[in-house]
């Protein structure tokens, strides 16, 4: 499986995430923001401060993806 090596913020609420195999998703949260489990994502600041540890993308305590949410998410 792969591994995360970077996730960076970008404007209206997309983030890029590239993985070990050299590979990158673009994920955009923007039609998103109004459900229950990415709703707290809309305060940019919590949002600009994603950072990954290989397994998940994290923002604070506030909320984890894994890269299996992060594959998922990019087929929708």
């Amino acid at each position: 499986m792969s591994q995360i090596v970077k996730v960076v913020p970008r404007d209206d609420y997309c983030l890029e995430v590239y993985l070990d195999n050299g590979s990158g998703i673009n994920l955009n949260f923007r039609s998103r923001l109004q459900t229950l489990r990415f709703g707290i994502l809309s305060d940019k600041g919590l949002f600009y401060g994603a950072v990954t540890d290989g397994d998940y993308i994290r923002w604070g305590n506030e909320l984890e993806i894994s890269i299996n949410e992060v594959f998922q998410l990019a087929q929708r």
